[in-house]
């Protein structure tokens, strides 16, 4: 796992200063040390390869290292302190792991390519674009537009791109770790992946991608089990752990093992028992260095006591030494420790020194000359005289004892003046010549603690009063404490002067510190409100742009009170506010995901091609509970219709007519399909099977003699049944026949009885009246049972849509029948048509129309069923018969009805297809290859139903526009080339023009 505690650099230089200016020892001292050392070490490797890349041109590859170290060069600067080399005395006297120099040439070096690079912002920004055109750099592209937002905190875009990055590099990361995890032999361990991502600063843990989590969760127990097995093995190392043993390797693996779990944050998720194993080995330890320190720093004194030592430049009095070593050695006794036998040796030897260092050169001169005095002078005085001197000296030692019991300077100093000639007298190393030396080193001991305790006023009047004093609060707080033990040294009547001033210092700053700590927890409660608010804001946001803008806000008001929280008096609050900077840092993560989630899913959307796709996904993103009202209900309106769009073919048929669309079903050829026929056609048509008047007629051909041997004239009679003829009757001069002949009258009905009409041949070789010669069934007779009854006998059954037009074409063709005959069938095949002019392709034909339009001109008389069989027709036929018979269709009406039905199928065959959809401020956006010009469909706004798109008309946002796509891929003007060719018919131009699909016009 990734380590994220370092101790911060300027957090350790405070603490070194505060260590050295307290002469702090002990293991915690002996941790700063190796957290210093640790510090060094990091930014020195940092360093190096920062110069390494730098050397090699990559000035962004240092840039990048610079600022994931994190802040390489300020932290190499704050290392580099002015108390190193002091540090570093302190580490070698007590055996402390030392620091190694800080390459402070390094850091000048990459500053000055730093300041020589120019405008670092937009050469920075340029190499962001160009790692992110690069699909392989995405990690360096969030490392750098990272970069610039830490060295540029003012860009509010460059902040927006970095958590914009932020989050697509977790998902990255979340779908690789997934990747990883369902691959059989994977390239990359599914923790190495997230290890990966993890060193690129990621909050991974954010994300909440299940498998993501379960990975990460995998990497920290197992990590765990790492760091607690190094601790184990350490309790283990410190079992047999002696002082006389090698108890400071023992020491440097603990610390090694502590800072591990410091960085790592690991300590409260050890066992409690190996926790509690873990701390004993600490106490042992701090007990061994405390003895081992305390040796030390003895001799230290007892150097200072021989050496001199000087402080600020002056000489410390001799006196102040001394009472070091006293309180040394009274700190090592109170702690249980043994002073070694050797070690007492030169403490006793180290008093004599200073009591003699106390007495002048001539004061040995002095004392003999006393001695020789007092000799003479008892030698000289009378025995009672020795007696007064005795008692005067005994009540002079009497008066000095009790004055050193008041502990007050003015009385100790008067009755040292007041037995001064008692004293003067006094054999050396009396009582009372030793109990007045003793009471004047005490007053030089007084007057020294009085100077040094003024002095220690003075500096921390100068320290409280400084701008950053409340920065400075550990230091004052020790320096305080340490003027407070002072004082308990110092006699009670000196330093009343720098009492008082002490006092109304402390008061002063307590007072100062009151008001600060009480602005501090008025600013934690403005905050913590502040987040509140926005964090209640931002869950309600109706915009990405403005949760990004109160996401923002809230964001920098949690690293404002995680700021303040860890300061000390947020101590009582922080338990309080933790679980709830939780929360909102979760509900803003959650709520991130549900619009990167919904802005996904807008993507996704228009990256949509077909229908059913598009509205699947716009369901899925009116399930957002963040999206706006007004986008919400623009959706539902779409939504509402989901049904309507998937019957739309069926709703809104492309034709014109119920009858056009029903002639043209989808996936089937209209004219290959057969027909099948309604009750009212299937009536039509059995009316016309089976009719007298066409099956059984005969015809017989007449010619008629006026006395010649050829005819004067000779035609066609249609007969209702065959001619007889009766024997022939001879004279002399002639042979008569009798044909017994019945036909049809003018109105072509049968005549009520056969006619006898002779025909006589006479024997001058003339002949006189009508010869019929045998009669056979009409050619009409024939016609209508061979082809006429099969067609009808095919309708019925089911024939295809130009079996009507085949028969009318055959009787263009049948020139010798009869007009009113061809005319009146073709009258019936047209009307038939005509029930239902789409399904046999008479709407499609304007030939076939314009004939069925002239057959429909005749006279009422003209459609009689007889009139073929009127002797009037069949001898004078009308005009407008004459001319509709001799008038042919062609082939043109079949080119038309397949051209067009074609068209027509095409269009039924075609469906409605996605073509682009409705943008928020109601304007259309169509899919590449859309013809703008093609007719369109989508929800119109006010009807809320689907309507084609007009000119003008207001469209409901984000509803899809389609348009019909006909069968064949061809576009429709494309299509009515392509049929115009094929058909050779102008199908642009009138009368086809009118009858194109809407889609083709």
């Amino acid at each position: 796992m990734i380590a994220s505690a370092y101790p911060e650099a300027n957090r350790l230089a405070y603490r070194i200063r505060t260590a050295i200016t307290g002469e702090s020892t002990g293991l915690e001292t002996a941790k700063l040390a190796w957290q210093q050392a640790e510090a060094v070490d990091r930014a020195n490797a940092a360093l190096k390869q920062a110069a390494q890349l730098l050397a090699e041109g990559t000035l962004l590859d240092c840039l990048l290292l610079e600022n994931r170290h994190p802040k390489l060069l300020e932290t190499a600067r704050s290392l580099d302190h002015l108390m190193v080399e002091a540090w570093k005395q302190r580490c070698e006297t007590y055996a402390w792991r030392l620091t190694a120099p800080v390459d402070t040439d390094t850091v000048s070096k990459i500053q000055t390519a730093i300041d020589e690079q120019g405008d670092l912002k937009d050469w920075l920004f340029k190499q962001y674009r160009t790692a992110v055109r690069s699909k392989k750099e995405s990690g360096r592209a969030y490392q750098i537009i990272e970069l610039i937002a830490d060295r540029f905190p003012e860009d509010a875009n460059a902040r927006e791109e970095v958590a914009a990055k932020r989050a697509q590099m977790v998902e990255q990361a979340a779908a690789e770790v997934k990747d990883a995890t369902e691959q059989l032999i994977p390239a990359e361990t599914p923790q190495a992946v997230a290890h990966r991502y993890m060193a690129l600063g990621l909050p991974l843990s954010d994300s909440h991608d299940s498998t993501l989590a379960s990975t990460l969760a995998e990497a920290a127990a197992e990590h765990l089990k790492a760091l607690a097995e190094k601790a184990s093995a350490v309790v283990d190392k410190a079992k047999d752990l002696e002082e006389s043993g090698n108890w400071q390797e023992v020491e440097r693996a603990y610390l090694a093992c502590d800072y591990t779990l410091a960085i790592h944050e690991a300590r409260g998720e050890l066992s409690p028992d190996l926790r509690d194993a873990f701390e004993q080995v600490a106490t042992r330890l701090s007990r061994i260095r405390a003895k081992y320190e305390s040796s030390i720093s003895i001799r230290l004194a007892i150097a200072e006591i021989r050496n001199g030592k000087e402080n600020k430049g002056k000489p410390v009095p001799i006196a102040n030494r001394v009472a070091k070593l006293k309180s040394l050695e009274s700190q090592a006794l109170k702690t249980g420790s043994q002073i070694p036998g050797d070690l007492q040796e030169e403490i006793k030897a180290a008093y004599a020194f200073a009591r003699r260092k106390r007495v002048p050169l001539y004061g040995g001169a002095a004392a003999a000359l006393v001695i020789f005095a007092g000799a003479s002078f008892f030698y000289l005085q009378q025995k009672e005289q020795e007696e007064a001197a005795a008692a005067q000296q005994a009540e002079a030692l009497a008066a000095l004892q009790a004055t050193e019991q008041s502990s007050n300077t003015a009385q100790v100093r008067e009755a040292l003046e007041s037995w001064e000639s008692q004293i003067a007298i006094a054999e050396p190393n009396s009582s009372l010549a030793n109990q007045a030396s003793i009471l004047r080193e005490w007053l030089e001991l007084q007057a020294s603690l009085e100077d040094e305790y003024s002095k220690d006023v003075a500096d921390l009047q100068k320290l409280a009063s400084s701008p950053d004093s409340l920065e400075n609060a550990p230091a004052i707080e020790v320096l305080a404490k340490d003027l407070r033990e002072a004082r308990g040294d110092l006699a009670p009547d000196l330093g009343k002067e720098e009492d008082a001033k002490l006092a109304a210092l402390l008061a002063d700053y307590q007072k100062r510190q009151a008001a600060a700590l009480e602005q501090d927890r008025r600013e934690l409660a403005r905050v913590e409100r502040e987040l509140r608010i926005a964090a209640n804001n931002a869950t309600q946001a109706k915009s990405r742009s403005e949760f990004e803008r109160l996401q923002g806000a809230a964001e920098s008001r949690v690293q404002t009170l995680n700021a303040l929280l860890q300061e000390d008096f947020a101590a009582d609050r922080r338990s309080q506010l933790a679980p709830f900077l939780k929360s909102v840092t979760q509900q803003l993560s959650a709520i991130e995901t549900k619009w990167a989630a919904l802005d996904n899913a807008w993507l996704q959307l228009a990256q949509t091609k077909e229908l059913k796709p598009y509205l699947a996904q716009l369901e899925r993103i009116h399930s957002f509970d963040i999206l706006p009202a007004e986008q919400k209900a623009a959706l539902s309106q779409t939504l509402r219709l989901k049904d309507a769009f998937a019957n739309l073919k069926s709703s809104q048929s492309i034709f014109s007519s119920a009858e056009a669309a029903a002639a043209f079903p989808g996936n089937e050829s209209y004219l290959d399909t057969n027909v099948e026929l309604s009750a009212e056609e299937r009536a039509y048509l059995t009316r016309l099977q089976d009719l007298d008047s066409f099956a059984n007629i005969y015809q017989s051909t007449v010619q008629y003699f006026e006395g010649d041997a050829d005819p004067q004239s000779e035609y066609r009679i249609y007969l209702v049944e065959p001619i007889s003829k009766s024997d022939s009757e001879q004279t002399d001069s002639s042979v008569t026949f009798t044909f017994s002949v019945r036909g049809f009258d003018e109105f072509g009905n049968p005549e009520p009885a056969p006619r006898q009409i002779q025909f006589i041949s006479r024997a001058d070789g003339s002949f006189w009246g009508f010869f019929y010669k045998p009669s056979t069934l009409s050619p009409e007779s024939e016609y209508y049972q061979r082809s006429i009854s099969n067609t009808l006998t095919h309708l019925l059954g089911g024939a295809n849509r130009l079996a009507i037009l085949d028969q009318l074409a055959d009787l263009e063709k049948q020139t010798d029948l009869s007009p009113a005959f061809r005319v009146y069938w073709q009258q019936q095949f047209v009307n038939f048509t005509q029930l239902h002019p789409w399904k046999w392709g008479l709407a499609l034909s304007p030939t076939l129309k314009k004939h069925a339009a002239q057959l429909e001109k005749l006279p009422r008389s003209e459609e009689n069923e007889r009139l073929w069989l009127s002797i009037i027709e069949q001898t004078v036929p009308s005009p407008d018969i004459s001319i509709l018979a001799k008038k042919e269709l062609g082939e043109l009406p079949r080119k038309e009805i397949t051209a067009l039905s074609k068209l027509y199928q095409n269009a039924a065959n075609g469906q409605y297809l996605l073509a682009g959809y409705v943008l928020a401020d109601g304007k259309v956006d169509l899919l590449q290859g859309t013809d703008s010009n093609a007719a369109l469909w989508s929800v119109n706004a006010l009807t809320g139903s689907i309507d084609r798109i007009q000119p003008d008309q207001k469209l409901t946002p984000y509803a899809p526009v389609l348009v019909y796509a006909l069968a064949g891929g061809d576009t429709p003007q494309k299509q009515l080339e392509k049929a115009a060719f094929a058909s050779g018919l102008k199908l642009r131009e009138a009368p086809y023009a009118q009858l194109l699909p809407a889609l083709y016009r």
